[in-house]
């Protein structure tokens, strides 16, 4: 296992500043921040946040690419999610997200980036039946999104939701859908946070994945009613437990510290350190 941050407590820090010019300057100057504190911390891992991605395909593009390349610790991509939607019954609104994807799939390669995670954006949450249709159009999806970056050195990894969004949910859930989309070449980023909302049985979840589980995110909680990604150890998440049985499969990839701040990041750092 490697522990590693997300740039998410960056941007979100630097977005409520407000000392910033666009959202190119505060993404590009989050990002940096982050890379810096992960030099400086020995760091093994940093998954950047990539959203919007059309902020990289203008001429601020190269100067990302060249920030990215000027450090030397192992890099990874967390996909737009924001407006992002490919399970949406609309199908322009899952075209569009899907062509989000392939954007930040060719930023992927330029920086020499080999996993990237997706969301799967938000099911009905008003018509219970029209969810299998939304499961329908993420299989679609992903069957698109797959079948371009096959010829690319890049492990797409699907994240399990929070309870709200009304897919990848509990243990069941995910390997319903995962079973629905049916590609060997899709992978699984787990969520702590996410998967606590849903009352998920981790041991069971990692008994049936543990072999396409290629990523982690390490998320605390304080209730299953929202998500809000506070310091590790503030809430309730059994993080003792679950790095214990994520470590009885051998995983060896990594996990990363997702905050919504990363003010508190090194005490998060130092809190789980204690179970690793």
């Amino acid at each position: 296992m490697e522990l590693g941050i997300s740039s998410l407590g960056d941007i979100i820090d630097f977005g409520l500043s407000n000392k910033w010019k666009n959202v190119d300057d505060f993404l590009f100057k989050s990002t940096e921040a982050c890379l810096n504190f992960a030099e400086e911390q020995d760091i093994a891992v940093v998954e950047i946040v990539i959203d919007p991605q059309n902020i990289f395909i203008n001429e601020i593009k190269q100067k990302f690419v060249d920030l990215m390349s000027s450090y030397s610790m192992k890099k990874q991509v967390h996909g737009p999610f924001i407006d992002v939607n490919l399970c949406s019954h609309n199908n322009s609104i899952s075209q569009a997200s899907v062509e989000a994807y392939i954007e930040t799939s060719k930023l992927c390669e330029e920086v020499n980036v080999n996993m990237m995670t997706i969301h799967p954006g938000l099911a009905n949450f008003m018509i219970e039946s029209i969810r299998e249709y939304n499961k329908i159009q993420l299989t679609k999806a992903i069957e698109t999104l797959l079948d371009f970056t096959k010829n690319l050195n890049l492990t797409i990894c699907l994240e399990n939701m929070p309870k709200n969004t009304n897919i990848m949910l509990d243990e069941n859930n995910i390997y319903e859908i995962l079973r629905k989309i049916n590609r060997t070449d899709l992978f699984l980023t787990y969520d702590t946070s996410h998967f606590y909302t849903n009352n998920g049985n981790v041991e069971d979840l990692w008994e049936t994945s543990h072999n396409i589980i290629k990523n982690v995110h390490l998320v605390d909680n304080f209730t299953k009613e929202t998500d809000t990604h506070p310091p590790l150890g503030s809430g309730k998440v059994k993080f003792k437990e679950i790095l214990e049985i994520i470590n009885s499969y051998n995983y060896k990839g990594a996990l990363i510290i997702e905050l919504s701040s990363n003010k508190k990041l090194q005490e998060s750092i130092d809190y789980i350190n204690r179970f690793l």
